[in-house]
C-alpha cells in the first residue's frame, strides 16, 4: 500500500465540510483576518507543478509568542496540496490578523510534532478530540502512539524572523 492509498477519500474535504473551511479566504481578503485573532493563519502557497500562487486557510495548533513560531498542522495528512506545496517550496505569504509577512518555514519532526500536538490537547481537549474523530485519526494516548500519529498529520511552523 503506497502513501496515497493510506487515506480514505472521506478524510478529505468535501462539499459543505470544504466550503466552510475555506470561508476565512475571502474574509481574510475583505481584510477581516482580525476576526480570527491568532487562532488562524492564511498561507499563500505556490502550486508545485502550475506555479499558480494559492491561499489556504489553516489553524493555529500553537503559537510562541510575539514575533516567534506560528504551527499548524496537516489534519488531512502529508499528501494535503497545500503540504505538498509547501514541501516543494516554502509559503510565499503568512498573513495572521491583518499582518502579512515572508515566513521562514520548518517542517517539525514527529518527536516535536507530538509535543506540540500534545499542548494542544491539553489546551483544547474537546477541539482536539473532535478534529481526530473528523480526519478520522486516533491513538492510544500513550506519548509513543501519539508521535506514530503525527507522521500522518505533519507539522509546519512559520516564523516571522528573516529567512537564511
Amino acid at each position: 500500500m503506497n502513501l496515497r492509498d493510506s487515506f480514505s477519500m472521506r478524510q478529505r474535504p468535501r462539499g459543505l465540510f470544504k466550503w466552510m473551511l475555506r470561508l476565512p479566504v475571502p474574509l481574510f481578503r475583505m481584510r477581516l483576518g482580525w476576526i480570527f485573532g491568532e487562532r488562524f493563519v492564511l498561507i499563500t502557497h505556490r502550486g508545485r507543478r502550475s506555479g499558480t500562487l494559492h491561499q489556504t486557510p489553516v489553524e493555529v495548533v500553537q503559537h510562541d509568542g510575539p514575533g516567534h513560531e506560528y504551527i499548524v498542522c496537516s489534519g488531512t495528512g502529508p499528501t494535503a496540496d497545500w503540504y505538498r506545496n509547501l514541501v516543494s517550496s516554502p509559503a510565499v505569504e503568512i498573513q495572521v490578523r491583518n499582518r502579512h509577512w515572508e515566513p521562514a518555514q520548518r517542517m517539525l519532526d514527529n518527536v516535536e510534532a507530538a509535543r506540540r500536538f500534545h499542548t494542544y490537547e491539553t489546551l483544547h481537549p474537546r477541539t482536539a478530540g473532535r478534529l481526530l474523530r473528523t480526519m478520522g485519526r486516533s491513538y492510544d494516548g500513550s506519548d509513543a502512539g501519539r508521535v506514530a500519529m503525527m507522521a500522518s498529520m505533519p507539522m509546519v511552523a512559520f516564523s516571522d524572523q528573516p529567512r537564511r
